[in-house]
């Protein structure tokens, strides 16, 4: 272990890209992760059978305005020019998603223009807050509300939060729901401000195996930093990719997690599109993937008979397992410095980073901005 220079816990892209970086400048690294794959989350693999890349953990699309980071992250694989868009589906119905004019039209059977609907939501907004008395929205529901009226509100956001958080709207923060990205325009981009979009022509896995190809680099998979910590010299400096509440045992309790699940089924009956969310509380899972429709590049992969759908349903997260997104709120946030500072005592050679590490819900491009931020401030270390 003495051979290293640094050791990167986990092989996702924030790893991956930190890594990649400090070889780069002729540092030797240990990458390592517990899991049987690389690339964490983003991780993909071909179906033989269908030539279908499946991305295991749900859909990934690589989307960006910052130009910094897609210029990185091209070195390493080259995209598609896939452009995201979803339905949500409604009592039967589907409808574009974020909300347009398109949405509103379908969803109120009416046939206004830009200005007559921007008009519109806005007195249903008015009315429906004044109806429940709504001045300072204390929660989720009722900052929903006064964006956007009771309608649209419970048709497209409240029965999805609720499921996708297992929990009252009322409990939940309105600060999550600073704004809803209304649309008065056909416009039904999902990412409508990304500079850059599209999924690796070759996959994430074969994307993130470019990037840590270096002879400066050894990886070993099947790996927890547990189990090789007591090997490690002293000063030898780690970047730690994982949960910290895990980590240090749970000591000052678990930081609240959730977590989800796939049900994945091959099928001639597929979605006729990558993603549709499912707004209904019936509905127990929150969207499905139908993962053909990423490979615009590959025709015959995407005309063919066969799909391999998957369907994303929320779940508790229990402790030692798979930790999605962070339950962010004021508690948390204390907890989570609470365990920084334990971190700083017991591994002070240790620094945080990734979506787990830095208990933050990143989209890809902020986890590589955010890793060649942090690689820029190891170099002025020297």
């Amino acid at each position: 272990m003495g051979n290293y220079d640094y050791i990167v816990v986990g092989a996702g892209i924030f790893g991956a890209t930190v890594a990649e970086r400090l070889a780069n400048v002729g540092k030797k690294v240990l990458v390592i992760d517990k899991r049987e794959h690389l690339a964490g989350n983003i991780y993909s693999y071909t179906d033989e059978k269908t030539g279908i890349e499946i991305h295991k953990y749900g859909s990934h699309i690589f989307h960006t305005e910052l130009d910094e980071v897609w210029d990185y992250i091209t070195k390493f694989t080259e995209f598609n020019d896939y452009i995201h868009t979803v339905n949500t589906r409604h009592e039967g119905k589907l409808y574009p998603m974020p909300i347009n004019l398109d949405t509103i039209n379908l969803l109120y059977g009416t046939n206004m223009n830009a200005e007559e609907a921007e008009r519109f939501v806005a007195e249903e907004a008015k009315r429906d807050s004044e109806k429940y008395g709504i001045t300072e929205p204390k929660n989720f529901e009722e900052k929903g509300i006064s964006l956007v009226g009771e309608k649209l509100y419970t048709a497209f956001l409240k029965n999805y939060t609720e499921k996708q958080w297992n929990t009252s709207a009322t409990n939940l923060s309105a600060e999550i729901l600073s704004r809803i990205p209304v649309r008065f325009s056909h416009d039904n981009r999902y990412f409508m401000t990304a500079k850059h979009q599209g999924i690796p022509k070759n996959g994430y896995t074969k994307m993130v195996e470019n990037m840590l190809s270096s002879d400066n680099i050894e990886v070993k998979l099947n790996t927890n930093f547990k189990n090789i910590e007591k090997d490690l010299p002293d000063d030898i400096k780690i970047i730690y990719c994982g949960q910290i509440d895990e980590l240090l045992n749970y000591e000052l309790g678990v930081l609240p997690w959730r977590s989800l699940r796939f049900e994945e089924e091959e099928t001639e009956n597929g979605l006729g599109e990558a993603v549709i969310n499912e707004a209904d509380k019936d509905v127990p899972y929150t969207r499905a993937h139908d993962y053909k429709y990423y490979q615009v590049h590959q025709p015959e992969v995407v005309e063919q008979k066969m799909s391999y759908i998957a369907r994303e349903y929320p779940a508790d997260f229990e402790k030692d397992g798979e930790a999605y997104y962070p339950v962010n709120n004021e508690e948390s946030e204390k907890l989570y410095k609470e365990y920084v500072d334990l971190l700083k005592e017991k591994y002070p050679n240790m620094i945080l980073g990734g979506r787990l590490g830095a208990y933050q819900y990143w989209d890809m491009d902020k986890a590589i901005k955010n890793a060649l931020e942090l690689f820029k401030d190891l170099e002025k270390e020297k």
